[in-house]
């Protein structure tokens, strides 16, 4: 497989249908006037035209799906403490830190979904945080797990969510319970990341797009794994992804992307679907 390109265009091959998912970076990024992981900036992605986005998952005491990336609630919003200790009546009051706005919330997966209109016309990527001891990670793996499973059923989302993580445990107490979750191993080892991908049978890999070349996606692709490209966040950087041909990039610089492949700003109705 190759990708090669004329003055305007790339001529891609892929296991994606020869595209490239254009997803936005925990929404629109971290260049946005809006934080990311909320409302608001996945809002504003999507409108754009974007195929889906990736998002931070946490989960809580009482399992419930918390969209949010560090590890303590003061870093980024109005509250405190860990959420794997809290319940969700401790949070869905928690308003996130804006020097622009004072009213934008701290999400559960749960409102996303119930927000969002016509959600199986994308894809969602769930970076799942798992903020935890080694001595609780078991423990806190099959709670995480099965709230993860729980949501995608609900909402019949198994051809349309990614689960991100870098720990096979995980992954694979996943698999155990729903084998068509579409899994993607996040780490930066080539070699490795893909020998394990293939032996458990992974969708794809997750991989910082300087950490992996063109050369080696084709080797992924060559095995039927799927490749997703993140840290983007230039022009220049989203050029230089789309040359080594992923089948999926996540972006700080979305409006770029979309505009690469004519998407920006498409027409509303477009349904983007996995090749299952």
């Amino acid at each position: 497989m190759s990708c090669t390109k004329d003055p305007a265009t790339f001529n891609l091959e892929n296991l994606n249908n020869n595209e490239i998912g254009c997803f936005g970076h925990a929404g629109m990024g971290s260049q946005s006037i809006y934080p990311v992981n909320t409302l608001e900036s996945f809002q504003s992605c999507l409108d754009r035209g974007a195929d889906g986005t990736e998002m931070d998952v946490q989960v809580t005491k009482d399992s419930v799906l918390v969209i949010y990336h560090d590890e303590n609630l003061n870093s980024l919003s109005s509250c405190s403490g860990y959420i794997r200790d809290l319940n969700w009546s401790d949070i869905n009051n928690c308003k996130m830190n804006s020097t622009l706005f004072n009213n934008l919330e701290v999400l559960s997966f749960d409102e996303f979904m119930d927000k969002i209109a016509y959600p199986h016309n994308y894809v969602f990527t769930l970076d799942c945080k798992s903020h935890v001891d080694e001595a609780e990670k078991e423990a806190y793996y099959k709670l995480f797990g099965r709230a993860l499973v729980r949501a995608i059923e609900k909402y019949a989302m198994v051809h349309n969510i990614f689960i991100e993580h870098p720990e096979v445990n995980f992954l694979n107490y996943i698999k155990s319970i729903n084998p068509d979750i579409k899994l993607f191993l996040l780490n930066n080892e080539f070699d490795y990341s893909l020998k394990t991908a293939r032996q458990n049978g992974y969708f794809g890999l997750s991989m910082q797009y300087e950490s992996v070349t063109a050369q080696q996606i084709k080797m992924a692709h060559d095995s039927s794994t799927r490749v997703t490209l993140w840290g983007v966040t230039t022009d220049k950087e989203n050029y230089a992804a789309v040359e080594k041909c992923p089948d999926f990039m996540q972006t700080d610089d979305i409006e770029y992307l979309l505009k690469i492949f004519g998407k920006y700003n498409r027409n509303k109705g477009y349904v983007y679907s996995i090749t299952k």
